[in-house]
C-alpha cells in the first residue's frame, strides 16, 4: 500500500532506535545482525528495575525535530521555487553564482562545521543533526559546493592534521572562504588508486609537484586542491603516498576540459614543477593512504543518498496523480504501482542503512560497516531506479530541462545521467572489496 503519515505518501519519517543512549547522546543503535556489531550489556537488576518498552521506536526527538524545522524553513527561504538544479549548474553562470552564494550562506550559520569541535570553527553539535541536515538538502536539492572541503579535507585534517593546520584549514573550510577540490584520481589510477604516479620531492623547506590527475570535479573554479602524491618510490605503494594541500593559483598548475559521460564538465589537471611550502604537507609524510581511507569511511558514515533517491520517487508520484492515459491517472494503474513499490523499496532499504551506519558512526565503529553495505547498495541499485522511472515516464523522460515536453522539467533525463555515472568515489566492484 503507498500510504502513510506527515504527508508521507509511503512511509514513516523518522529511523528505528533503541531507546538506550550512549555517553556521546546518541540513541541510533546498530541491530548487532551484522559481525562485530556491538551489543549493550545491561545489569539484570537494572533491567529488572525498569518499565518493559518496546525494543524499537520509530520517532526522533522532540530537539531533532526542531532542528529539521529549522533547516527545512532556512531552505524554503533561500532556496526561490524558480531555481532549478537538475542540469549541470555549474556552467550557467547565474545558478553557479547563486550556488556559490547559497554555500556561503550555510557556512555563515555555522552548518558546514555543524558537528566539528568548536575550537576548529564548528558548533559542536550531535551526529544526528548532521544527517537530518543532510536529509533536507538533499529532499531539496539543495546546490550545496563545497563537498571536497567538508567531507575529504575537513576529514583528514581531523583525523591526521597537526593542531595548527586544524586551526588554520578547518575555520576557513567552515565559513567557506576557500573552495577545494579533488586531486586523487590519475589517468592510469583509477579504482587502483594506490598506483597513483603524481611526485612530490622535497627541496629545501618546499616540495615540487610533478604529475597529472583527471575527473577533477570544478578544478576550474576552486581555490584549493586536496592532492594525493606519491613521496617515497621505493615504499610499499600504499606507503609511499603523502596528502598535500595545494593553492591552484600557482604557476605550474593547468587544465584543460573533460566532458563526462553524465553530461558534465571535469577537468584534466596538469601540474609542472609546482612549488609549494613545506606547511602544505597535511599530516605525516607517507600516512596518506590511510587518511583518504578514513576520511571515506567518515563521508560514508553520514550519508543521506536515501532522501535523493526519495525526492525523485516524489517527483514521479506527482507526475503518476496528475497523468491520465487510456483514461485514467497513471497512478491508478497495477503496473504502474508495481513498479512504485519497487522504487520505495529501494529507498527504504537506502533509508535503514543510512540510519543503522549512523549508528556505527554514534557508537565509534570504523570503518561503518552499514555505511560501506549502504554505497554498494546505492551503486548498484541506482540504475535499475533510473530504469523504472523510465517505464514509468516513457520515451519523453529523455528530454532537458526547459523542452516544453519534457516530464517534471526534466528531472527524469537528470536522474538518468547521474544514476549510470554512479562510480564517483570508487566502483561497486571496489566498494564491495571494502566490505570483504
Amino acid at each position: 500500500m503507498l500510504g502513510g503519515t506527515d504527508g508521507e505518501p509511503w512511509r514513516a519519517s523518522a529511523p528505528p532506535r533503541r531507546r538506550n543512549r550512549t555517553a556521546g547522546g546518541c540513541i541510533y543503535q546498530p541491530s548487532g545482525r551484522h559481525p562485530g556489531a556491538g551489543r549493550a550489556t545491561i545489569p539484570a537488576s537494572t533491567a529488572a528495575a525498569r518499565p518493559r518498552r518496546p525494543a524499537v521506536e520509530f520517532a526522533f526527538s522532540a530537539e531533532e525535530e526542531r532542528w529539521r524545522r529549522e533547516v527545512r524553513a532556512f531552505l524554503d527561504a533561500e532556496l526561490p521555487a524558480d531555481k532549478e538544479f537538475n542540469h549541470e549548474f555549474t556552467e550557467d553562470e547565474e545558478l553557479w553564482e547563486f550556488a556559490r552564494e547559497f554555500t556561503g550562506k550555510v557556512g555563515k550559520k555555522g552548518w558546514i562545521g555543524l558537528t566539528w569541535p568548536r575550537e576548529y570553527g564548528g558548533l559542536g553539535r550531535p551526529l544526528p543533526e548532521r544527517l537530518i541536515m543532510a536529509e533536507e538538502f538533499a529532499r531539496r536539492d539543495a546546490p550545496f559546493v563545497n563537498m571536497i572541503g567538508y567531507g575529504l579535507a575537513a576529514g583528514t585534517l581531523l583525523i591526521g592534521g597537526t593542531e595548527e593546520q586544524k586551526h588554520r584549514f578547518l575555520p576557513e573550510i567552515a565559513r567557506f572562504d576557500t573552495f577545494w577540490a579533488e586531486g586523487l584520481t590519475e589517468p592510469g589510477s583509477g579504482s587502483d588508486l594506490a598506483s597513483l604516479t603524481t611526485r612530490a620531492v622535497r627541496d629545501g623547506g618546499d616540495w615540487i609537484i610533478n604529475g597529472q590527475k583527471t575527473y577533477t570535479t570544478w578544478g576550474h573554479r576552486a581555490d584549493v586542491m586536496y592532492l594525493a602524491a606519491r613521496t617515497d618510490p621505493d615504499a610499499p605503494r600504499h606507503r609511499g603516498i603523502s596528502i598535500f594541500c595545494l593553492d591552484l593559483s600557482l604557476p605550474g598548475v593547468s587544465f584543460s576540459r573533460l566532458d563526462n559521460l553524465g553530461g558534465g564538465r571535469q577537468n584534466h589537471t596538469y601540474l609542472d614543477d609546482v612549488r609549494i611550502p613545506g606547511d602544505m604537507l597535511i599530516g605525516e609524510v607517507g600516512k596518506g593512504w590511510s587518511y583518504i581511507m578514513s576520511a571515506f569511511y567518515a563521508a560514508g558514515g553520514i550519508s543521506a543518498r536515501h532522501s535523493e533517491s526519495r525526492r525523485m520517487l516524489d517527483k514521479v508520484l506527482a507526475y503518476c496523480e496528475t497523468t491520465v492515459r487510456r483514461g485514467r491517472p497513471l497512478i491508478e494503474d497495477p503496473v504502474v504501482r508495481s513498479k512504485l513499490a519497487e522504487m520505495a523499496m529501494i529507498v527504504e532499504t537506502e533509508r535503514l542503512l543510512a540510519y543503522e551506519s549512523l549508528g556505527d558512526a554514534c557508537n565509534g565503529r570504523t570503518p561503518p560497516f552499514a555505511g560501506a553495505l549502504g554505497q554498494v547498495v546505492h551503486k548498484e541499485n541506482q540504475p535499475r531506479f533510473a530504469q523504472l522511472v523510465g517505464q514509468i515516464v516513457g520515451p519523453l523522460g529523455q528530454l532537458r530541462t526547459g523542452s516544453r515536453w519534457a516530464p517534471m522539467d526534466g528531472a527524469a533525463e537528470a536522474w538518468y545521467r547521474a544514476s549510470y555515472a554512479n562510480h564517483a568515489g570508487g566502483t561497486s566492484q571496489v566498494k564491495r572489496m571494502v566490505l570483504a
